[in-house]
């Protein structure tokens, strides 16, 4: 085997063990793989807009939270997850973090932090669900 070839080996195979870390945010959010139930529906009067970078079929009830409802979403890129925190129609916040990382979302419905599946549960703060942890006691 001539050295080009193994160099081009080489790179096959590392390229293969890079890639195999990267997935799809289903795999960090088991919740987002089950069929949607009528508790999944989002409120309707959130603008068009809150969906521009999240694919709102996605969208799975993981909880409330002192009058907040809490909606777990895959992002349209499918490589972020978001979350939604829903009060009423003047209070909601919608944000998303990617690679199955935690991440935080927070605004006047309260503050909340998502973590994949099988994560710790972050210092201090309070369960909603598997994925879902709050700040404000629960």
């Amino acid at each position: 085997m001539g050295i080009h070839v193994r160099a081009a080996a080489a790179v096959v195979v590392l390229s293969t063990v890079a890639l195999s870390g990267c997935t799809s945010v289903g795999a960090a959010y088991a919740v987002l793989d089950r069929e949607a139930g009528a508790r999944d529906e989002v409120p309707a009067d959130l603008p068009g807009y809150a969906w521009d970078d999240v694919d709102q079929a996605t969208a799975r009830f993981v909880g409330e939270d002192e009058g907040t409802s809490l909606w777990l979403a895959r992002a349209r890129d499918d490589a972020s997850a978001c979350l939604l925190a829903y009060a009423d129609e003047e209070s909601w916040v919608l944000g998303c973090g990617g690679g199955g990382a935690l991440f935080s979302v927070g605004g006047m419905t309260g503050t909340f932090t998502v973590v994949p599946d099988g994560a710790p549960a972050p210092e201090g703060m309070t369960r909603i669900s598997e994925n879902v942890y709050t700040a404000s006691g629960g």
